[in-house]
């Protein structure tokens, strides 16, 4: 029986159905279809009623892992009495097997084995021990236990004047005194061990600085030498503090030389004094102003950037003699290309090459700009094409008579950018499809165009 959606209708408030790929033999239709909120291609299956209830089924299945498919699901609704599945662009094939309901078997579904006493021997190898009866290893339960795990005894509890008067305890031992040793084992050092002098320069903690212990002194006097007079020696010949005044001060009066110096030159600098060679600033002066006043004067004025605004698209193509115009009934949609909204696009007819079948070389479409603008980039939204290829060209007319190439691509996503050149001006845009794209689904022949947008800035 025939379905209420078709090709134009909106489903679910978002996705647009664009064209019919397939029906089967039970009446369910294969769509193509495009998320106008996400301006992507979508694949629709619109389910025959008697297979309703298996595709509502199998998307659940999918969405719970509970069924394997390659299938993305997006979506899943009803319309005018038809249920639909929306899903990422996906091959009919897999598409249709969803109206097909899962089978299950009880042969799929494991049973656990029932527990027998011979369990014991499928792991083992031997049948289990017999549990011992009638001994000590039985609970009052009549649980029995293994010799392992002896049964715990139980002592009965006393009566209270049963209770046995506590024991005292035994005296602890004292233990043996430590008989002391005959002579400490550390012995305390005297001042005298320290070879101090007892004079007024040991008196208190110990000897003042700079005074030898007098074991040196002696040793010192008994080899015939006076420390006292090396000490002198010593304070005589100890280096003077004046040198360092004075070379300060010679430092100081380079470093002030130095600084006069500096300022001196610095302010004659800016007081016009004369600079190396001997030249005079004013003639200086004079002559950076001379030589500078032709380049102030032939300096031009800044030419302001125009933003470019589209406000017209024409169809400048040129098929061969005697071919039919393929692209004539999609004239009236060609003002979608740049009406700035990506839900609508402007198509071609579907070719059975990528070389427009001889009909043509190529499909040129000129942007016309309200002004002479600056371009600065272009950028071509296409609908499920991948492949081709495409110049940018800008001219003063609509025309490919004495344009010129700006840069050139191919489609490998939906959107493509080219960055123009510094400077580049026009009046007219052109872009000039030399290789049609491959499509991805199509309804008859795989090559054409789908141009979304075009924007110019």
């Amino acid at each position: 029986m025939p379905q209420p959606i078709d090709v134009g209708s909106i489903l679910g408030g978002r996705y647009k159905v664009t064209g019919r790929i397939l029906a089967s033999a039970e009446d369910d239709v294969i769509l193509d279809g495009l998320d106008q909120v996400l301006n992507r291609p979508v694949s629709i299956l619109v389910s025959a009623v008697s297979n309703s209830g298996n595709l509502a089924q199998s998307a659940r299945e999918v969405a719970t892992g509970e069924r394997v498919s390659a299938v993305s699901i997006l979506d899943l609704g009803t319309q005018d009495g038809a249920t639909y599945l929306i899903a990422s662009r996906t091959s009919p094939v897999d598409l249709l097997d969803l109206v097909v309901p899962t089978e299950h078997s009880d042969d799929d579904v494991y049973h656990e084995p029932f527990f027998t006493d011979t369990l014991g021997t499928e792991i083992f190898g031997s049948a289990r021990d017999v549990a011992p009866s009638g001994s000590a290893y039985v609970y009052e339960d009549n649980t029995p236990l293994t010799p392992a795990h002896p049964s715990p005894v139980v002592r009965p509890t006393p009566a209270a004047p049963q209770v046995a008067p506590p024991t005292a305890a035994a005296p602890a031992t004292p233990p043996a005194a430590v008989e002391p040793s005959a002579a400490p084992k550390v012995t305390l050092w005297s001042d005298d061990d320290y070879g101090f002098i007892n004079d007024d320069h040991d008196a208190g903690t110990g000897r003042a600085a700079g005074v030898f212990p007098s074991g040196a002194l002696a040793a010192s006097e008994g080899a015939g030498h006076d420390v006292e007079e090396d000490l002198d020696e010593d304070t005589e010949n100890a280096p003077r503090t004046g040198g360092r005044w004075l070379t300060g001060v010679i430092v100081g009066v380079l470093v002030v030389g130095a600084l006069i110096f500096a300022f001196s030159h610095i302010g004659s600098l800016f007081n016009g004094g004369n600079v190396a060679g001997g030249q005079d600033p004013t003639t200086s002066q004079s002559q950076s102003e001379t030589s500078a006043g032709p380049q102030a004067s032939s300096t031009a004025p800044v030419a302001p950037v125009v933003a470019p605004v589209a406000a017209g698209i024409t169809d400048i193509t040129q098929y061969v003699a005697g071919a039919v115009h393929y692209g004539d009934q999609f004239i009236p949609r060609l003002k979608d290309a740049i009406d700035g909204n990506k839900g609508t696009y402007w198509p071609t007819v579907e070719f059975s090459n990528d070389s427009f079948a001889g009909a043509t070389d190529s499909i040129d479409l000129a942007i016309e700009l309200q002004q002479e603008s600056t371009i600065d980039s272009v950028t071509i939204n296409q609908i499920a094409g991948s492949g081709g290829q495409f110049n940018i060209l800008t001219n003063s007319k609509p025309s490919l008579e004495g344009a010129t190439k700006i840069g050139s691509g191919s489609f490998s996503a939906p959107d493509f950018t080219l960055k123009a050149a510094p400077g580049v001006k026009a009046k007219y845009v052109i872009i000039s499809f030399t290789q049609l794209p491959k499509l991805q689904p199509f309804v008859t022949y795989p090559y054409g165009l789908k141009i979304a947008e075009i924007s110019i800035k």
